[in-house]
């Protein structure tokens, strides 16, 4: 009964959800034409996942319990969350406004949503080339950073099982220590509940923890970027255990 429940709910919130993307990928981008970078975010990327995450909310019944909210800078910082479902990216737009993030450029060629993406000035990178990848989040990021933007980065590069923690790769550190900017750690379990390999999502209460920001230091990059592994495979499990 329970799992026919969830069937219901998660189909109900595709139906309203994949046609209010459409229309809003349509209508925004022809009022965020004129507008700077910025206010672009807010028009296209944080209205559609305010109405997202409302849906999830009271459709799906998936709910968020945040720690830690005292860690985040008032602005200019850099975010390294980890990757487990597309929850995440709605709901992070809403909580590290306003911000820009570190995707595939694949994203950018999905019909609609991608083409209004485009107009936010997101950092696409072709993961196939490493190092060009890196050297682009270093000088796009930088020049987000100095458009008055946050930085979001997901160091694992793709979806991973809530249960299993992946490998954080260098761009965030890389990122911090070339533009001193402070880098914030954030851990979270969503894909406990929004799973990718299923269409069903289940209710229950997502758990994200905020970590202090850390300072990177140009040239020492090894001891951030094992501090935020270790942290990955110390938190994820206690949130699971308490979410």
């Amino acid at each position: 009964m329970l799992t026919f429940v969830a069937f219901f709910r998660t189909l109900l919130f595709f139906l309203l959800f994949v046609p209010f993307t459409i229309i809003w990928a349509l209508v925004s981008s022809i009022f965020a034409l004129p507008l700077a970078t910025k206010a672009r975010f807010y028009l296209i990327i944080w209205c559609w996942s305010w109405v997202g995450m409302q849906l999830i909310r009271w459709v799906v019944g998936i709910k968020v319990r945040v720690e830690g909210l005292e860690h985040l800078p008032k602005q200019g910082f850099i975010v390294a969350a980890n990757h487990q479902s597309a929850w995440e990216t709605l709901y992070l737009q809403l909580l590290l406004p306003p911000q820009t993030q570190v995707i595939k450029k694949s994203l950018l060629k999905i019909p609609f949503f991608g083409w209004a993406f485009r107009l936010t000035s997101p950092i696409a990178i072709d993961r196939t080339d490493g190092k060009a990848a890196l050297s682009q989040i270093i000088h796009q990021g930088q020049n987000r950073l100095n458009q008055g933007l946050n930085v979001l980065i997901f160091p694992e590069g793709t979806r991973t099982d809530w249960h299993s923690p992946g490998r954080y790769k260098q761009g965030a550190v890389s990122l911090a220590a070339a533009t001193k900017a402070p880098l914030v750690h954030l851990i979270h379990n969503s894909g406990k509940y929004w799973r990718n390999k299923g269409f069903i999502k289940y209710p229950g209460t997502i758990g994200v923890k905020i970590l202090p920001a850390i300072e990177v230091q140009p040239g020492k990059l090894s001891t951030p970027l094992k501090q935020l592994q270790q942290q990955l495979n110390t938190e994820l499990p206690k949130l699971n255990q308490r979410f």
